[in-house]
């Protein structure tokens, strides 16, 4: 999954509730474009992505924690 495209909405999975934890809900996300001077270079962050949430909230997640709901 590596070959990601920016625009990409994925959706990270839910967590059930245990050992007194409450569930957490799926939460959805966009793939932004990765940029090398910023997050550094591509090659060392194999299956790493930069996502942003609906409030504009950015966060490095890796494709194992995310599934894809639309590849436009």
């Amino acid at each position: 999954m590596n070959n990601i495209k920016a625009g990409t909405r994925i959706e990270f999975f839910g967590m059930s509730a245990m050992g007194g934890f409450s569930a957490v809900a799926p939460e959805r996300a966009t793939i932004v474009k990765w940029r090398d001077s910023i997050n550094g270079p591509r090659s060392e962050w194999a299956g790493w992505h930069i996502v942003r949430f609906a409030d504009g909230g950015k966060l490095c997640a890796h494709e194992n924690r995310f599934r894809i709901v639309d590849n436009r």
